[in-house]
C-alpha cells in the first residue's frame, strides 16, 4: 500500500516536472522571439538614422525656413498697401514716383500673381504704351505695407510708329499694331507713279509724324 502511493507520488512529480520544463520552454522560445524582432526593428531605425541624419537645430532651422516662405507666399496687395509707381525716361534720364491707392485690379494679388499681370501688360501693352516706347514694367520691391513697380521708357527703341499701305484703292495709315487705322486719305494708289504703288504694296514703315506728313505729300503733289 505504501509502495502504491509513492509510485503515485512520483508520478504526479514527474508530470509536474515535465509540464513546468514545457512551459519554461514555450515561454522562453516566444520571449527570445519577441526579442530578436525588436533587436531587428531597432537596427533598422538605427540604419535609417545613419543614411538621413538629421540634426534637431536643422529641423528647427528649416521649420523656420517653412514658415517664412509660407508667410511670404500668403502676402498679398490690400486696400491699405502704399502704391508706388515710378516712370523713367532712359533717354532723358529723368525718374518720376507718384504714391497713390492700390488700383483695384491689384488688390487681392500675391507677389506671383502682380508679376504675371506685368508680364501679360508687357505682352499685350496697348498702342499708347507702346508709342510711348514702354521697354520694361517690373516689380521692384513687395510687401503688405509697401508695393514698388517701375514703367521705363525708350522712345528710341520703338521701331515704328505707322503702316502705310493701299486698302480698297487707297492710301491708308495704320497704327504700329497694323490693327488700328490712324488715318484714312482720300489718295488713290491709282494716280500714283509706279514706283510708290509698288513701295506701298508691300507696306511702309515710318517712324515718326514728321516722316509721315512728309510721304503723304509727296503723293498729294
Amino acid at each position: 500500500m505504501k509502495l502504491k502511493k509513492a509510485y503515485i507520488y512520483l508520478i504526479s512529480f514527474l508530470s509536474l516536472s515535465v509540464m513546468f520544463c514545457a512551459c519554461y520552454y514555450f515561454s522562453y522560445k516566444r520571449a527570445l522571439s519577441e526579442f530578436n524582432k525588436n533587436a531587428v526593428e531597432r537596427n533598422l531605425d538605427f540604419a535609417n538614422l545613419q543614411d538621413n541624419p538629421v540634426p534637431t537645430a536643422a529641423v528647427a532651422d528649416h521649420d523656420d525656413d517653412s514658415e517664412s516662405v509660407d508667410k511670404a507666399a500668403s502676402e498679398m496687395v490690400l486696400p491699405t498697401t502704399t502704391y508706388v509707381i515710378e516712370t523713367y525716361d532712359m533717354k532723358t534720364n529723368t525718374l518720376e514716383s507718384q504714391e497713390q491707392n492700390p488700383p483695384g485690379y491689384l488688390v487681392g494679388l500675391t507677389r506671383e500673381g502682380v508679376i504675371e499681370y506685368l508680364e501679360n501688360y508687357m505682352a499685350d501693352m496697348t498702342l499708347s504704351e507702346y508709342n510711348k516706347g514702354l521697354f520694361s514694367y517690373e516689380l521692384l520691391s513687395f510687401s503688405e505695407d509697401k508695393l514698388v513697380i517701375r514703367k521705363t521708357y525708350n522712345e528710341d527703341m520703338i521701331p515704328y510708329r505707322f503702316y502705310v499701305v493701299v486698302k480698297s484703292g487707297y492710301v491708308v495709315v495704320y497704327n504700329s499694331d497694323l490693327k488700328s487705322v490712324y488715318k484714312y486719305t482720300h489718295i488713290e494708289a491709282k494716280d500714283l507713279p509706279e514706283k510708290d504703288r509698288i513701295e506701298l504694296s508691300k507696306g511702309i514703315y515710318v517712324d515718326s509724324l514728321d516722316e509721315l506728313y512728309s510721304l503723304l505729300e509727296s503723293y498729294s503733289s
